[in-house]
């Protein structure tokens, strides 16, 4: 029927609208964080896990439509940009987008209650944080502090928020993992703001690369994807993570081709258009390889 047909194509491009591609930033924090204090001897539930894996994503997805949302009401994504064209192509309406904001938003934030009323109160300050933050995430972009929105976001509060769930308690040793997926997670944003410097700076927001010019947020951009490698090698030689967790070096490649695709962005037809979803496969990649290493050494 074409009502019935209508209505999956609404779904699809709803979904498509979260922008799925980019929710390994949010899966890498739970997992890593789990396997990590497992490693370090925490008795960790792996159900509760789960159930933070879904918010984590739930809150995602409702950060990544409204940023979408907001870039568009503010003249930033625009017909000639390279940024989310879902609402530039008219793939769905900016009410739609707006309402499927609140309404993701509002499921997540029950998904985090529920698992707060399972857990503690002490959940709240996390989940009312990252919220903040994502509602947020336009204003401090727009302001040079994009990078440590997603460093919080992505990064220490959901690594603790999941020491938390998974142990009962907040376990500060798992921000020595926080390092091992973070900067590549952020790479995925400069590599997007690098390659908008014109488009921003037409939109009148400011960003990082634009602070600090373009060549430099090329070199940002190799430091960021490569030291996720060199402080796992630390932390191995420290004695925080052990030695499987050098399954993360196999990513090596991946990061090395995407700074070759970085230092040749003037070069090369097509630029860096599609770097921030190389990063976020490399970043998957990397992350997963890390998880698996962590997860080995509790039977090696």
């Amino acid at each position: 029927m074409p009502s019935q047909k209508t209505f999956a194509r609404n779904l699809a491009s709803d979904f498509m609208a979260t922008r799925p591609w980019s929710f390994p930033v949010s899966v890498v924090p739970v997992l890593v964080t789990t396997a990590g204090l497992s490693y370090l001897g925490y008795n960790v539930n792996w159900w509760l896990m789960l159930w933070a894996l879904a918010g984590a994503m739930l809150f995602h997805a409702a950060g990544n439509t409204l940023s979408d949302y907001f870039d568009y009401r503010h003249g930033v994504d625009a017909s000639d940009t390279f940024g989310s064209r879902t609402l530039v192509d008219g793939v769905i309406t900016p009410e739609r987008m707006l309402h499927l904001s609140i309404v993701l938003l509002a499921v997540a934030c029950l998904c985090g209650l529920g698992l707060m009323l399972v857990t503690g109160w002490q959940l709240l300050l996390f989940g009312g944080a990252g919220a903040l933050l994502a509602a947020c995430y336009f204003f401090l972009k727009s302001h040079a502090l994009g990078d440590v929105d997603i460093f919080l976001t992505f990064g220490f509060l959901p690594a603790l928020g999941t020491s938390f769930v998974v142990t009962g308690a907040v376990q500060w040793e798992a921000l020595w993992f926080v390092l091992a997926f973070i900067p590549v997670t952020n790479a995925v944003l400069h590599a997007n703001n690098t390659r908008d410097i014109q488009t921003d700076l037409r939109a009148n927001i400011r960003t990082v690369p634009m602070s600090i010019g373009k060549r430099a947020s090329q070199w940002l951009y190799c430091i960021m994807v490569v030291f996720p490698l060199l402080w796992t090698v630390v932390c191995v030689l420290l004695g925080k993570m052990p030695w499987t967790a050098l399954l993360i070096a196999l990513s090596l490649p991946l990061a090395l081709m995407n700074c070759r695709t970085m230092m040749r962005m003037d070069t090369v037809q097509g630029g860096i258009n599609a770097l921030d979803e190389a990063t976020a496969k490399q970043q998957l990649i990397g992350s997963l390889l890390l998880f698996i290493g962590l997860l080995l050494a509790r039977f090696l």
